[in-house]
């Protein structure tokens, strides 16, 4: 027995947000992993890499909270509760972690947030060519 067309309708429906979710979960992940990519810091003897963070004591990379869920890999347990229309918050809290990120008058910004969030589109894209 062949399904109605109602019913077709439904499954591409259900398909679809599926679908999105991946992309856009996947896509997600992909900036946090991006930004989350560490760096040696100068004081321990690395180089300057903007769109990295910079790790020398570890404090910066461990202040992530995602959506109230504290340490580095808090965004993967945050993504894996992402539902299409939920809102994802992200922050680091350390008391340098703005000033690293834009920048000062006696150092230049890491961006490491900023470089990876411009590039969502293109996860976007990414993800999406897998489905």
């Amino acid at each position: 027995m062949t399904k109605s067309f109602t019913a077709q309708l439904k499954d591409i429906e259900k398909m679809t947000v599926k679908n999105m979710r991946y992309v856009a979960a996947e896509a997600i992940q992909d900036v946090m992993e991006a930004a989350m990519t560490p760096s040696r810091g100068v004081t321990k003897g690395g180089t300057f890499e903007q769109g990295k963070i910079p790790v020398a004591e570890a404090e910066l990379i461990n202040s992530l909270t995602s959506d109230g869920i504290k340490g580095a890999k808090s965004y993967t347990v945050a993504i894996a509760g992402f539902d299409i229309g939920d809102t994802l918050k992200f922050a680091w809290t350390a008391p340098h972690a703005l000033p690293v990120e834009v920048g000062t008058s006696k150092m230049q910004g890491r961006h490491f947030v900023s470089i990876n969030a411009k590039r969502f589109p293109e996860f976007v894209a990414k993800r999406a060519k897998e489905i």
